[in-house]
């Protein structure tokens, strides 16, 4: 029916939404976070480093790497690497070529230092791993400043680096000319405390392949002992450079505020003329009004409608399997089929022979590509649908359903059905739009993205309230749909009530053989057969249910349902088919481009 067109498409834009947000997700299996690094520059214009980092692992690894570009420097003396495994203790890796779990391999050459940690560890493991090396040279001393370039994270992380933290410590305090520039993601912060010699960069996330770049200026008296010297001056040169460096950062930043403005804002009036665009459809819309019948409480007369369709409007929606099995027995009616049970520890199976041409068209496609003769067990169409590759059973199926749907679509209110069903697609729409324009606050501020989230939560939860008050009280049925649909019901309850009745005083056993299809569609045939048994004894179940007594009946006790066993036979053999068929010159922040510090080769991961 129209209802489950509307189905597919709420599950649609929903995934779409949710897909078109989800965050990128790398190919290795693991995770690097709390990267942390402290450079403590030496008056000689060493440095002393201890790099830290924390895998989150998501598979089965051997060890992690680490590489130290030397290029542009004097060259390296590596101390030690330590490994924290979970919560465990801090134990020291040893120098070794073994390759056992907790030695490391070290290589150096003038060009990089590598160390290539042995540690095993499994899925869900968290390993702490800690590098302590001397850098040499990493200073020059210019004839009007100290000079320290350099790419403190090079471009050599195959993964991102989360929650990074940078720390250089220089030999002295009260360093009142100290100057420090960053260059990375624009997202990262610079802190430079010249009271304690000290800068500090921190930035949530350093992607793939990206470096982080500090240049620092300061007197040549906190690395006196420095023999890296040059007579050469050097202090305006750098300050220009990083002054344009910092200006087309900024004009960067400007750029991406504007955008991130244009885009909340773009998002915000899409919102506002999307609520506004409902609003004037669902005016220009106005449902039809319809007199409800009063209800009946039980009917007696058999509806106007076959099972399948009575079915379909009690239940408003497509028929099921039920309907269908309700179909067979009334094909059996007609002499179109004639069915037989074999009895069966654990269910029975049943035989239908085809006399004449069949009015349903389900039937009629698995009589001619099921089986080759007039005969079709539910043991064999269940092992059809095993094998069929192509969904061939689901396709007749689904066809079936559509043409009852047609036959139903008669006492619909078609223009009821579609404001209806546009309220529930402007309900996910709203919700989709209030996701976007609260993701998009995100660009601005975190404060801006909360106060859109409680306006749009608001205006979201307020429109579905609406929407569910309109879904069920609109009125989907024409005037002759409310009247038929409002016998269907009683006709229902009369059958589920069946134990408060006389059937033998309601109609002769002609009537119940027009009837028994019906209850087969309401799922209640097993019980009205068994009120049939007491109300009109056996002998004359035997004449008067000619067709449905060997079924229904066997001696003096009533049998299994026939419809619950060919419903349920229809439905694994369906089951089975749908198993087999089954995206300024002063210091400055983070800026853009790059001083041409050394380290850029520097980088890491895990083997």
């Amino acid at each position: 029916m129209r209802k489950r067109q509307w189905g597919l498409l709420t599950g649609l834009l929903v995934a779409l939404t949710f897909l078109g947000w989800r965050p990128l997700i790398g190919y290795a299996d693991y995770t690097i976070n709390h990267y942390d690094m402290q450079v403590e520059v030496q008056k000689d214009g060493s440095a002393q480093v201890t790099q830290a980092m924390t895998y989150d692992f998501d598979d089965d690894y051997h060890g992690v790497f680490n590489v130290q570009d030397l290029r542009g420097i004097q060259g390296a003396t590596f101390e030690q690497v330590t490994t924290k495994l979970n919560n465990g203790p801090t134990i020291a890796a040893k120098a070794t070529q073994s390759g056992q779990s907790n030695t490391y391999q070290l290589t150096q050459t003038p060009k990089q230092l590598r160390v290539k940690l042995y540690r095993t560890v499994q899925d869900d493991d968290q390993l702490r791993v800690t590098y302590r090396y001397r850098l040499l040279g990493v200073v020059t001393n210019y004839a009007d400043t100290a000079e320290l370039n350099w790419k403190i994270i090079g471009t050599g992380w195959d993964e991102p680096l989360k929650d990074v933290r940078l720390t250089i410590q220089l030999p002295a305090t009260q360093v009142t000319t100290l100057q420090a520039w960053t260059h990375g993601p624009l997202a990262g912060k610079t802190k430079v405390d010249k009271k304690a010699g000290r800068v500090i960069m921190t930035l949530p996330r350093n992607p793939a392949n990206s470096f982080v770049e500090s240049h620092l200026l300061f007197p040549t008296s906190v690395t006196a002992t420095n023999r890296r010297t040059s007579p050469k001056k050097r202090k305006a040169a750098v300050q220009r450079q990083e002054a344009a460096l910092a200006k087309a950062a900024n004009q960067k930043r400007q750029r991406q505020a504007w955008v991130f403005k244009a885009i909340y804002s773009a998002a915000v009036v899409l919102f506002g003329l999307t609520l506004l665009g409902i609003w004037w459809w669902l005016r220009r819309h106005p449902a039809n009004q319809h007199q409800r019948p009063i209800p009946i409480n039980h009917a007696f007369d058999v509806p106007a409608v076959k099972p399948a369709v009575a079915q379909a409007l009690w239940r408003t929606a497509s028929p099921d399997t039920q309907a269908l099995s309700a179909e067979i027995l009334q094909a059996a009616a007609d002499h179109e089929l004639e069915l037989t049970v074999t009895p069966a520890k654990r269910q029975p199976d049943v035989t239908l022979v085809q006399l004449k041409p069949l009015s349903n068209s389900f039937l009629a496609h698995c009589f001619k590509k099921v089986t080759a003769t007039d005969t079709l067990t539910i043991k064999a169409l269940k092992a059809f649908g095993e094998r069929d590759e192509k969904g061939r059973l689901n396709s007749w199926f689904s066809a079936w359903q559509q043409a009852i749907d047609e036959q139903v679509a008669v006492y619909q209110d078609a223009t009821n059905f579609s404001i209806r069903n546009h309220w529930v697609g402007f309900s996910v729409v709203i919700f989709i739009l209030s996701i976007l324009v609260t993701l998009s606050g995100l660009l601005i501020s975190p404060k801006t993205a909360m106060v859109t989230g409680l306006v749009t939560v608001a205006v979201t939860l307020g429109f579905a309230s609406l929407a569910v008050i309109n879904y069920r009280h609109l009125t989907i049925n024409t005037d002759e749909g409310l009247v038929l649909i409002n016998q269907i019901n009683g006709f229902q309850r009369m059958l589920k009530d069946i134990g408060h009745f006389n059937t033998a005083e309601i109609g002769d056993l002609i009537l119940w053989e027009q009837i028994l299809p019906y209850a087969a569609a309401f799922g209640l045939a097993q019980q009205v057969t068994a009120k049939l048994k007491v109300d009109f004894g056996t002998a004359a179940l035997a004449t008067g249910l000619g067709i449905y007594y060997p079924i229904f009946f066997v001696g003096d006790n009533v049998n299994v349902d026939l419809s619950d066993v060919i419903g349920s036979g229809v439905s694994s053999a369906l089951d089975a088919a749908s198993n087999v068929s089954s995206v300024s010159g002063g210091s400055g922040g983070f800026s853009g481009g790059s001083s041409g510090g050394f380290g850029g080769g520097s980088g890491g991961g895990a083997f």
